[in-house]
């Protein structure tokens, strides 16, 4: 029997708990959207969490050896911070997290926590880049150099390119497009309704599987 891979695993918890759906869908960045991935609800799975976790920590160890390590981890509100402070958890880095504004009182900051030297970038979805753009800024502001970012899902709509005009490299765990292609081949979503999500928003067709 052939064992499922990362991304089947994972597209089959995100269907099973909803937080891959096919339909219309309004975006952070006012676009409307023909699927929603809401990375959020993959915490309500142990199953999921370790996944995304093991994964993730595969991927920062290997981004380690490509940078020369990082000096601090930082998440980017509210969606990449439980897995920022994972990876500060198991790496024994400090943490910071981005917000999305400006704080109104206090010493009104942008990044709360630790944002100096080399700092790995963690948000859970990216699609125009706009958050990881505003997060690498905000912690230049603060002194800090944003030199790549680490995200569960790409969907594969800007992110990389913009976040490439800031100087930051964009390593996701996945795509969107893989988790469709996945979650298309098990069943677990209509293939016609996955390939004209796919045509509309890649301009491709489903892969055959």
């Amino acid at each position: 029997m052939q064992v499922p891979s990362l991304v089947e695993i994972l597209a089959r918890e995100a269907v099973l708990l909803g937080a891959l759906r096919l339909g219309s869908f309004k975006l952070s960045s006012g676009a409307v959207s023909p699927v929603y991935l809401d990375a959020r609800s993959l915490l309500q799975s142990p199953r999921a969490y370790r996944l995304v976790a093991a994964g993730l920590t595969e991927l920062m160890y290997r981004m380690e050896d490509k940078y020369g390590g990082f000096d601090a981890i930082v998440g980017v509100a509210t969606g990449g911070v439980p897995w920022a402070a994972m990876l500060a958890y198991v790496s024994g880095k400090p943490l910071g997290y981005a917000r999305p504004r400006r704080k109104q009182h206090g010493l009104g900051r942008t990044v709360e926590g630790a944002c100096t030297g080399r700092v790995l970038l963690v948000d859970d979805v990216a699609t125009t880049g706009g958050s990881l753009a505003a997060a690498a800024e905000a912690v230049r502001e603060h002194g800090g150099r944003p030199v790549a970012a680490a995200v569960i899902v790409d969907r594969e709509q800007g992110a990389r390119e913009l976040l490439a005009e800031h100087g930051v490299k964009l390593h996701p765990l996945t795509t969107l497009r893989s988790l469709l292609q996945a979650a298309a081949g098990m069943g677990l979503l209509d293939r016609r309704e996955v390939e004209r999500v796919i045509s509309t928003l890649y301009g491709g067709r489903l892969e055959e599987s």
